[in-house]
């Protein structure tokens, strides 16, 4: 099928692009989901743990490169929205044709065609570029998977999934400072910093792992109170995390 890019170069694509569609019966609306390519193919096979890729139905794990999220396009506000968000996001913007919304198979296999039209794009793109020589002085370092693994897996999970991998990863830390393993503990602070990004900003993860960095007693409580805090607003306990909110506030002025 043909990509009609509206931002964008269609022989140089970014590897990312919002692509969006018509549909025949409902002539005043637009639906788009988001394309991926990743830099480098990734067996998940090895990294997804089992409660995960019981959830992910027939996703490709073992050749996991390029993929729409979601896989049935979804409505949008409209097309100015769809053209800001890409220009803050610097993404290619593409047209993906007509489809029939309440046909869900119809919809599912035009949003794979799409993927596959717009992964053989960038695929054509990498072989035409020129290999850049590596310098003569050093081997190239060794490339470091584990970011885009990671950020693949946290936009797959639940936010109910995604919060007790927070936990998990608050004692990982914990018991990584307590052994004064610095490795360790710059890892996980990165992977907890990119789980955030998941999240919703006012979960204030970067404020949570500002706190659980500290090993002192008053920063080890409000790093609890703002976990706490994060579920009772995944579970839409509004009051409860109003309290929570307050209790922070306290220990910090004290």
């Amino acid at each position: 099928m043909d990509l009609v890019f509206d931002r964008g170069d269609a022989t140089r694509p970014r590897g990312h692009a919002l692509a969006y569609f018509h549909v025949d019966t409902e002539p005043d609306k637009l639906y788009a989901t988001y394309l991926v390519i990743l830099p480098v193919k990734a067996d998940l096979t090895k990294y997804v743990p089992p409660f995960l890729a019981s959830h992910l139905g027939g996703l490709p794990l073992a050749d996991f490169s390029a993929f729409a999220m979601p896989p049935v396009p979804e409505p949008v506000e409209g097309y100015q929205e769809l053209e800001r968000l890409s220009r803050l996001r610097d993404d290619d913007l593409v047209r993906g044709g007509s489809m029939f919304s309440f046909d869900l198979p119809r919809m599912m296999d035009t949003v794979n065609q799409v993927v596959q039209t717009y992964a053989q794009l960038y695929a054509d793109c990498l072989r035409q570029a020129p290999a850049a020589p590596l310098p003569a002085a050093a081997p190239a370092a060794p490339e470091d998977r584990s970011y885009q693994v990671n950020e693949v897996l946290y936009s797959l999970m639940s936010e109910g999934d995604k919060l007790a991998e927070l936990a998990r990863l608050l004692g990982k830390l914990r018991f990584a400072q307590e052994g004064k393993d610095t490795a360790t503990i710059t890892e996980v602070s990165e992977e907890i910093a990119t789980l955030g990004r998941h999240l919703p900003e006012a979960f204030q993860v970067p404020s949570l792992l500002a706190a659980a960095r500290d090993l002192s007693a008053r920063c080890s409580r409000l790093t609890q109170l703002y976990l706490d805090r994060c579920f009772r607003l995944s579970a839409g306990d509004t009051s409860s995390a109003q309290a929570l909110e307050s209790q922070i506030k306290d220990l910090q002025q004290g």
